[in-house]
């Protein structure tokens, strides 16, 4: 094999072996369903958006227009670098058996294939939804020459924008390789910019924090883009400036193979820093646990255990828990945004706790011991240690939270204190009775094997079918509760009725804690049945 086939050997391996992890994860095949579906609506809205820009460029020769598509470019290829680096972060510098393949092929031939991947990837939206807008945007401007010109200043913007993402990740990665203090602070660093972006994101800031940015780069050679692509337009783009671009691209492209191949030298052929933790306190009768020994055995207690330490050790395997989450964005935006915070938003906080509660721990009981179930198995009354200690570990530490989060919305919205109260003691009830509906559910549909959490982390989560019934179960026993202290639905209940909306909350809570109630002890009884009754084949 000749050395020029080798990248593209390895990128198309790497295709393959992308597809086959997506397919084994149905989570993952779902999430990219949906985007595709969202995506759609926005992609057309694009191209026909092109077409209207492209006659309004047509009717008018002003000169900020010549300014206005430099300041697009560049912004696009800050976009293209910060979502390309990201990427490369997390996803395309960790090919599967690096080891394996750095014995066969050089380092060179791997970033190359995968720097080959990730233009593919991206190629592939630019040139279908980056070819239509620019075929509508040249109709709407008049101007065939615009075509060509823009095709190639989306493939430029490419070629710079994606290897630069990849060095500014592997320089990111040699930093945290070599130094011991970053090595111990990256999750930490990492939780912080998983802070940051959903504050941008909810606060509508993204302005404030491009804008120095791009204020860095517009006198640099990465404005000419704009004048390549405009150079067919006549609004006043410079000939000189769209051949310096080409010619850019070209000397970019010979420094950052240069800069590709050493520094993933220095990555990948690194000793690294090794952090070698404090061996932890096994005993149960430490500070953490002490006080729960008075009230539970200890095996619920080991349990209990066993589910803090797995989260504290890999938080990626329960990332599953955070698409309830998604609700929030909704709501908490609005909020945000109007300065206020309505009737609804305690609402979305005790469905949304109440359904991570459950799903945290208790939504698999079986599964997701793992290797230990044999042992757990053989072990005395195994169903009451396991089903009571993952329905106790996720009530204990979501529970306060919804509780807290769900009160102090509730005394900030219009809602009355009494409603205030009511609502609280429903979201104590439903988040700490969320897990026993959900361990007769998991033990329904176990899933035993592991699947990809991340391009590096594989862990055993619930099953699709176990998430969307238990789902389901919740939002129809929060219902009343929902209905009873809705703003809209809970004040016509009491207009309608003739009584304070106090009385009409009191009831959804208490309809809500017997629907709760029975539907965990009979999901309880469930699970401990089967678990008393499982057997090893």
């Amino acid at each position: 094999m000749t050395r020029a086939k080798r990248p593209r050997l390895i990128a198309r391996t790497e295709f393959r072996r992308r597809w086959r992890t997506m397919k084994g994860n149905p989570m993952q095949l779902l999430a990219l369903a949906f985007a595709a579906v969202m995506l759609l609506p926005f992609s057309l809205g694009g191209v026909f958006g092109a077409y209207l820009a492209g006659g309004f460029v047509a009717g008018n020769e002003a000169e900020p227009l010549i300014e206005w598509t430099r300041m697009v470019f560049v912004y696009g290829w800050i976009f293209v670098v910060g979502f390309g680096g990201y990427r490369a972060y997390a996803v395309a510098l960790r090919p599967d058996n690096l080891d394996g393949l750095l014995t066969t092929v050089s380092h060179r031939d791997v970033i190359a294939g995968l720097v080959l991947t990730e233009f593919v990837l991206w190629s592939a939206f630019f040139l279908t939804v980056g070819s239509a807008a620019t075929v509508a945007f040249a109709v709407g401007a008049g101007s065939l020459l615009t075509i060509p010109a823009l095709l190639l200043t989306l493939c430029l913007l490419l070629a710079t924008g994606i290897p630069t993402g990849f060095l500014l990740a592997l320089g990111v990665r040699n930093a945290g390789v070599r130094s011991r203090l970053l090595s111990r602070l990256r999750t930490l660093f990492l939780f912080l910019f998983g802070i940051g972006y959903f504050a941008l994101i909810f606060t509508n800031a993204f302005a404030s924090v491009l804008e120095p940015i791009y204020r860095v780069l517009a006198p640099t050679p990465i404005d000419w883009f704009g004048d390549l692509a405009a150079i067919g337009l006549g609004i006043g783009a410079s000939p000189l400036r769209a051949v310096g671009a080409v010619g850019f691209t070209a000397l970019a492209a010979v420094a950052s193979v240069v800069s590709l191949f050493r520094l993933a030298e220095w990555l990948w052929y690194a000793d690294g820093v090794h952090i070698t933790h404090e061996s932890e306190r096994s005993t149960d009768q430490s500070s953490w646990f002490g006080g729960l020994t008075r009230i539970f055995s200890q095996p619920v207690v080991g349990v209990i255990t066993a589910d803090w330490k797995r989260a504290r050790r890999s938080p990626l395997s329960l990332s599953f828990a955070l698409y309830p989450l998604i609700v929030l964005a909704g709501p908490v935006v609005t909020a945000v945004q109007t300065g206020e915070i309505g009737t609804s938003l305690p609402l979305w906080l005790l469905i949304s706790g109440t359904w991570v509660a459950g799903s945290l721990f208790a939504l698999n009981v079986v599964g997701q011991e793992g290797a230990a179930l044999p042992i757990t198995l053989l072990s005395d009354a195994p169903e009451r240690s396991l089903v009571v200690g993952h329905v106790v570990s996720g009530a204990l530490l979501i529970a306060p939270i919804t509780v807290t989060t769900t009160v102090v919305a509730g005394i900030l919205s219009p809602l009355s204190i009494a409603v205030v109260v009511s609502l609280g003691v429903s979201a104590l009830v439903l988040s700490a009775v969320s897990g026993a509906i959900a361990t007769g559910i998991g033990v329904g549909f176990p899933r035993f094997e592991a699947v990809s959490v991340s391009r590096s982390t594989k862990a055993i989560v619930p099953s699709v079918f176990a998430f969307v019934i238990y789902s389901v179960v919740v939002l129809v026993v929060a219902l009343p509760t929902v209905i009873a202290h809705s703003g809209i639905a809970g004040h016509a209940l009491a207009s309608f009725v003739g009584v304070d909306q106090f009385v009409i909350g009191l009831i959804g809570t208490v309809t809500s804690a017997v629907l709760a109630g029975l539907a965990g002890a009979v999901s309880m009884y469930v699970a401990r049945d089967r678990v008393s009754e499982y057997r090893l084949e």
